[in-house]
């Protein structure tokens, strides 16, 4: 998992929906929650936005508008929405303490290549030593828009230079930083 912290943050959903029920109308509302469902559908095709986490702040803001339909009177309202983010609260923390247990995954170098992102991932487990792969991420059309056509494991233990993508017939030259084709 590569931010469990985020799950322990979806808790307070409920307090951001009753924050939206009182400041803005139901038709508002669902305009947002419609938005929020278009700007999701990307992740059917495999691709994901550019910016971390931003299915994750998608989702969040569905279910904060969504359960501002619930609500219904302000004192039921308030109540409800604070008892919800209490045991919401406690069962996130308990995923997300065994989630951060369970290891951590840091981009240790990025760079943008000729449309493609490639991104050297550690990915630290709870023990034992650390996964290195490169990962190689295509933009979309609108280039808002990533998918991971290809990733590599490090196992270069004499410091070659080269990574080479199969999937897309491309190669990395990590001293020169460039990419080209594996056909030239």
């Amino acid at each position: 998992m590569e931010h469990p912290e985020l799950i322990l943050f979806f808790s307070t959903f409920p307090i951001l929906g009753l924050l939206i029920k009182d400041n803005f109308s139901d038709k508002v509302i669902l305009y947002i929650l419609i938005a929020a469902a278009v700007l999701l559908l990307p992740a059917l095709t495999g691709y994901s936005y550019i910016v971390s986490n931003g299915y994750a702040i998608l989702i969040y803001i569905s279910l904060a508008c969504g359960y501002s339909f619930y609500l219904k009177n302000i004192i039921r309202k308030i109540i409800n929405a604070l008892t919800t983010t209490f045991f919401l609260f406690l069962i996130c923390g308990f995923i997300s303490f065994f989630g951060a247990m369970g290891g951590s995954i840091t981009v240790i170098q990025k760079w943008k290549l000729n449309g493609y992102n490639i991104e050297y991932k550690q990915d630290q487990g709870f023990a034992g030593g650390a996964l290195m792969t490169y990962r190689l991420s295509k933009y979309a059309i609108i280039p808002i828009f990533l998918k991971e056509v290809d990733s590599k494991v490090d196992n270069d233990t004499i410091n070659r230079c080269q990574i080479k993508f199969d999937e897309e017939k491309l190669i990395f030259d990590k001293c020169k930083i460039e990419l080209k084709s594996m056909n030239k």
